[in-house]
């Protein structure tokens, strides 16, 4: 199959595309950015709640593991909930979801048990998949014909909750203790009040009706298959390859003899340099595509991995190939869903619900994988075979098209 060229159906894509629009709405993109720093905020605590919960309860290291899976599972259910928001509103489901993260993962540190631990995450898992698929679909609206650069203005947000989150969490610790860190929920709080002003989906809200009224979703899927398996196979290899680095890189460092400070610092110096790999893979997949820069992430990513592995000692200056694995690992988050917006304009809510979904399953899997094989040969040992997981992603770049994301000249105005 050539794949020189946009399909019939990609071409359909871009041409339903141009429906919503092409300005680009930066106070919507800006709105969107503060909600996903506001839900994710405290998904991000779970880096760091994994060992702290696992101490406090004295479990094994795989039974702890189960806590990321709690809280991502859930997330299955994104398209539906993508879906179910593309025929209502969207506004409800990103004005309500940051409170509800908030409270829940805030609680986590006075549950009694485990059962209560994983019911918490549950809830805040529920919150997450009511959220980001319906959020995507606006950023998407909001955007125009810079998807790519929106996309990356928001997953900022979302780096940067996951950044802060895991210095929060530290510092809630040490100055209340696992069981006073509740305090932390007013920032989901005030950010469901402060969008609940100053939110308005309205207009995109009647787009994404009308096009769900004359179109089924099954047809698209059929038509467009060989791309989005491209970018759900690239979607789950590069959450597979990052999972380890994200909610096991504190224990890593923890068993090597290093303090909790250096280990929270080195998470939150992976989910920094997120942020400008976001921002760099997202305008830059506006301008190469979205096949080209997904490409060389993969390409990057492992040999950045196999070095800090074995050159990590404890010292500030190693720091510097975290910043470059963020760099290199980070962009394809914010890069395959503008890819979604760019295959399925006419659904978006359900294709961004769909690759979500994908990401999130992946990552539950991987890390309940990776918590199982390092109580087997070590943690050490997982990293080291893990290292290698984003190479793969190379084999299903070719289903790209790969002049999906290049932004085309406005037409003149007459």
């Amino acid at each position: 199959m050539n794949h020189g060229a946009a399909s019939p159906a990609v071409t359909g894509a871009v041409s339903r595309r141009e429906e919503y629009g092409t300005a680009y709405d930066r106070k919507g993109v800006a709105l969107m950015a503060w909600a996903h720093f506001a839900h994710d905020l405290y998904p991000s605590f779970l880096g760091v709640l994994v060992p702290a919960v696992q101490t406090k309860l004295a479990i094994p290291l795989a039974v702890a593991s189960l806590m990321v899976p709690a809280q991502q599972m859930p997330s299955i259910l994104q398209p539906f909930v993508g879906y179910l928001a593309d025929r209502t509103s969207r506004r409800w489901f990103v004005i309500l979801t940051p409170a509800t993260a908030a409270l829940a993962l805030s609680l986590v540190g006075l549950a009694p048990h485990f059962a209560v631990v994983v019911l918490l995450l549950l809830c805040s898992g529920l919150s997450s998949a009511a959220f980001h698929a319906p959020a995507v679909a606006l950023v998407g609206e909001f955007g125009g014909r810079h998807t790519g650069r929106a996309m990356a203005i928001f997953m900022t947000g979302g780096e940067l909750a996951r950044t802060l989150g895991p210095l929060l969490i530290t510092a809630a610790i040490a100055l209340f203790t696992l069981e006073g860190t509740a305090i932390v929920m007013v920032v989901g709080i005030v950010a469901a009040l402060t969008l609940f002003f100053t939110l308005d989906t309205r207009a995109g809200d009647t787009v994404a009706r009308r096009l769900q009224s004359e179109q089924t979703l099954r047809p698209l899927l059929r038509e467009r298959w060989l791309p989005i398996t491209g970018l759900l196979g690239v979607t789950v290899v590069n959450t597979v390859a990052v999972t380890p680095m994200t909610f096991f890189l504190v224990k890593l460092l923890q068993t090597r003899g290093h303090s909790d400070l250096y280990g929270g610092v080195a998470l939150s110096t992976l989910y920094a340099s997120g942020i400008v790999g976001s921002l760099i893979g997202g305008t830059l997949s506006d301008r190469l595509g979205r096949r080209s820069t997904l490409a060389l992430s993969a390409l990057l990513t492992a040999p950045l991995t196999f070095l800090y592995l074995a050159l990590e000692n404890g010292s500030w200056a190693v720091l510097g190939l975290i910043v470059l694995i963020g760099l290199a690992a980070m962009p394809p988050r914010a890069v395959t869903l503008a890819l979604a917006n760019d295959l399925l304009p006419e659904a978006r809510g359900p294709m961004a619900g769909l690759t979500l979904a994908a990401s999130f399953v992946a990552q539950s899997l991987a890390a309940l994988g990776f918590g199982t094989l390092a109580d087997l040969i070590g943690i050490g040992p997982a990293f080291w075979w893990s290292a290698g997981v984003s190479l793969l992603g190379l084999l299903f770049v070719p289903l790209i098209p790969p002049t999906s994301g290049r932004v085309t000249p406005a037409p003149a105005r007459r």
